[in-house]
């Protein structure tokens, strides 16, 4: 940029030299016909040789100061415009000081890009870290009923065993084999929910959610039965713009739940509320409650409360992660109210 308004200054410099030699020249020629010995114009020419030199030198001068005032007043906010987009690139605080207008939206896209990869970067260390919890905690969970399933059938294979054991040992067998589909079934699940949520809505459709917990309610009603739990519906149809499938699967696992964790002759209660925005689904049972202390993480993946009060009961951690996921992907939200020894109540809003 510099070298660049050097050479137009020169350049300039020695037209207007030229010029002004001329113009003197003339000048000068004028003014010696006028007096009473005439100089020849070529002698007069020659003379003002000398003079010519010395005005151009001074230009030059002149040239040279102005070329440098002019280039470092018109390159500061290039420099300035770089060092921000060093900044930028360093991770540093950068404060909007005033440049080349036509430099802004430049400066604007670098932070902008810079700030996009920053969080494609976070994104990806958040994936794997989920990626190599997730793995850990299946490859336990996997591990524990098979590590039961094979030291039982050995021992039957073995042939150590009297016919009483081999049937309790079998019938181990068969509750950590059931417990291991489950497991399978519920991480196929969460897997194919975690898939959904990446791509379109455009498959949503109206869905009536009470129609659904109707659906569920006498699909749970026989398993309810077999522990004496009153379960029950009231409310209204409400239809929102949703996934069906995904809807059904979110009342399906807390229906699980509120039964699996409730106590013999307990209550689940299910209320749909239709408002002019939102549709919420309320889910209340009578069952051994949440600690405080578990809330927080209780919709994590594989997170089971206390498992000293919860042993006799097979679970995978998995059902409430996949609520979480299905409520977030329709922009809707959760509200745990629970207490210890006495139920839980989960209240969750889908927007319309």
């Amino acid at each position: 940029m510099g070298k660049i308004i050097y050479r137009s200054l020169i350049i300039l410099a020695a037209i207007v030299t030229i010029i002004t030699f001329l113009v003197l020249t003339l000048l000068f020629y004028e003014i010696s016909k006028s007096m009473a010995d005439e100089i020849d114009l070529s002698t007069l020419f020659i003379m003002m040789i000398p003079v010519m030199i010395s005005i151009m030198v001074l230009i030059l001068v002149f040239v040279n100061i102005l070329s440098s005032k002019l280039t470092t007043k018109i390159l500061e906010p290039v420099h300035t415009a770089t060092h921000k987009i060093e900044s930028i690139l360093t991770g540093e605080e950068v404060e909007m000081v005033s440049t080349y207008s036509e430099l802004e939206p430049f400066i604007r896209t670098i932070q902008i890009q810079k700030e996009e990869i920053a969080m494609s970067i976070s994104k990806i260390k958040e994936s794997e870290k989920y990626r190599r919890e997730f793995t850990a905690n299946v490859t336990h969970e996997l591990k524990t009923p098979l590590t039961s399933i094979n030291g039982y059938a050995e021992m039957i294979a073995s042939g150590i065993t009297n016919e009483e054991e081999n049937k309790k040992f079998s019938s181990v067998i068969l509750k950590e084999g059931t417990r291991l589909l489950e497991l399978i079934d519920q991480i196929l699940d969460l897997s194919k929910v975690e898939s959904q949520i990446t791509e379109s809505k455009e498959s949503f459709e109206e869905v009536d959610i009470y129609e659904i917990a109707k659906d569920l309610v006498s699909r749970f009603e026989q398993r309810a039965s077999s522990k004496n739990i009153d379960l029950g519906l009231s409310g209204k149809v409400s239809v929102i713009n949703g996934n069906k499938g995904m809807i059904r699967d979110m009342l399906s696992n807390i229906l699980d739940n509120a039964i699996k964790y409730n106590k013999a002759d307990g209550k689940v209660r299910i209320n749909i509320l239709d408002s002019k925005n939102e549709a919420i689904i309320s889910v209340i049972d009578t069952g051994m409650g949440i600690p405080i202390e578990d809330r927080d993480r209780i919709f994590e993946r594989f997170y089971r409360v206390d498992k000293s009060r919860s042993k006799k009961i097979t679970g995978t951690g998995i059902g409430l992660s996949i609520v979480k996921h299905i409520v977030e992907y329709h922009n809707g939200s959760i509200v745990l109210n629970s207490e210890l020894n006495k139920g839980t109540d989960i209240e969750i809003h889908l927007p319309k």
